[in-house]
């Protein structure tokens, strides 16, 4: 299907026709556009089909974004993540789940496993190399539970949503926590949920992932959508924005803006994009409480500024110490409060983190997986066009994927978040895509293609076929 991209993607006329009142039928229906149109019974019914492994995966989500067990006293302390997981990979042998296709990710991922284990070998301290396997091995669990589960386009729009309900959860705390201040500055800012949310700047790179993939999600699907439903879905981009005002994170504020930088290079309509990015950019600007803007002016020389550029050089000097494989995996506390500052924290920068404890090695193996990542997803873009709607869906998210990747990126840069869930969960989300639109395509081509021809050289009638008596 020779579909351009404007068209695909939603920057094309198409899209800027407006939303209407009703969802019409449309030209390209496909079997999953029922799910497209967001209407509750039919999700409901799609989630009730799925086994109980999706299911569980969804639980651990909850239980690791939410974290009810640290909130509510009758069931504090209860490790119901953990269990979400165990049961799930039980549930996953059980039901007699195949190996799933070997992924570029995969190799990724082995590689940089392999140099942790070696930079314990190394380590300064062993000890506490090995007392951080836990967390690392269980991003690699939960990276092969969704990328094995969520396995199909109806699963990864099932899966994405849930994931968007509970970022929706977070940011309508922050939008109600800045109208509560009256949009004025707070030095603390918001924060999200429990966990790994539970600084105003790490909340701020999950927003900031949170919204690239929203707005792709409504490029891609608004034209199935009544205009009651366009706004309701509108609230998760523009809550996310408020919420990355309201988190007063200048690193998660730079990073939205390089996303709105990249949403205009990636249009193939650069003028409108540039248009719709300008006033985004203006608005955001007005909400900007004056105390966050001299914040700002101040970047470089205030104390945070300072205390970064400190990290950052000793940073640079245990990579030059140790370029091969770093001071050791999960080192830098017990190293740098042992030879440089008994106060001191971690190094607020996602790629000084990976090259000072893995070295140069470590530093690669990382830039490696950035790049699998766009990797896959252009591929699944390639892919998309073999769909029979032009992969709408996958062709968009793949490009909020990437947005995502680069606030990451860009708001990593400012904090220690190396092995916080926002890389692992995208780079699983995005191998699941690709695994998705490449199932989809062997399905559609299984719909399609005609029946075997029988002995007698005629092909068997389709059920309810009304047979014909014709000599």
């Amino acid at each position: 299907m020779n579909t351009s991209l404007a068209s695909r993607s939603g920057f094309g006329r198409r899209a800027a026709r407006g939303v209407p009142e009703t969802a019409a039928p449309l030209a390209d229906e496909t079997p999953l556009s029922p799910l497209y149109r967001l209407r509750p019974g039919e999700l409901w019914r799609a989630m009730q089909r799925q086994p109980a492994s999706f299911w569980l995966l969804n639980a651990y989500l909850f239980f690791e974004y939410v974290r009810p067990q640290v909130i509510y006293d009758s069931i504090k302390g209860w490790p119901l993540a953990s269990w979400a997981i165990y049961s799930c990979l039980a549930a996953l042998f059980l039901e007699g789940h195949k190996l799933r296709r070997w992924s570029l990710a995969d190799t990724g991922l082995v590689v940089y496993s392999i140099i942790i284990l070696a930079s314990t070998l190394t380590a300064w301290s062993p000890a506490a190399s090995r007392a951080g396997y836990n967390l690392w091995f269980s991003w690699m669990v939960i990276y092969w539970m969704i990328t094995t589960l969520v396995n199909s386009e109806s699963r990864f729009l099932l899966f994405l949503l849930w994931y968007f309900l509970l970022n929706a959860k977070m940011s309508q705390h922050g939008v109600r926590g800045f109208i509560e201040a009256g949009g004025s500055f707070r030095s603390w800012g918001a924060t999200g949920g429990p966990g790994w949310f539970r600084n105003s700047g790490e909340f701020g790179i999950e927003m900031t992932i949170f919204v690239p993939m929203a707005v792709f999600f409504v490029l891609a699907l608004r034209r199935y959508w009544t205009r009651r439903t366009f706004w309701v879905v509108m609230f998760l981009p523009v809550s996310g924005l408020i919420s990355i005002i309201a988190t007063s994170s200048r690193g998660a504020q730079l990073a939205i803006a390089a996303v709105g930088l990249w949403f205009i290079l990636k249009s193939p309509h650069r003028i409108r994009a540039l248009v719709i990015a300008s006033v985004s950019a203006g608005a955001l600007f007005v909400l900007l409480p004056e105390g966050q803007k001299q914040r700002f002016t101040e970047m470089g020389t205030d104390k945070t500024s300072l205390s970064r550029l400190t990290y950052w050089a000793d940073a640079r000097e245990m990579m030059s110490q140790y370029p091969v494989l770093g001071i050791g995996y999960n080192n830098w506390i017990p190293y740098y409060r042992t030879y440089y500052n008994a106060d001191g924290e971690l190094p607020h920068n996602i790629f000084y983190q990976a090259g000072a404890e893995l070295g140069f090695t470590g530093l690669v193996g990382f830039i490696g997986l950035i790049i699998i990542t766009l990797i896959i997803n252009y591929r699944t873009r390639k892919l998309a066009s073999e769909l029979p709607d032009g992969g709408r869906f996958a062709l968009n998210m793949a490009h909020g994927l990437d947005g995502a990747l680069i606030g990451f990126l860009v708001s990593g840069y400012f904090v220690t978040v190396l092995y916080y869930p926002f890389f692992w969960i995208n780079l699983a989300f995005t191998v699941a895509l690709h695994n998705s639109t490449r199932n989809e395509i062997a399905r559609h081509a299984l719909r399609t293609q005609p029946p075997p021809l029988t002995r007698l050289g005629t092909r068997p009638a389709l059920p309810g076929a009304v047979r014909s008596h014709a000599p």
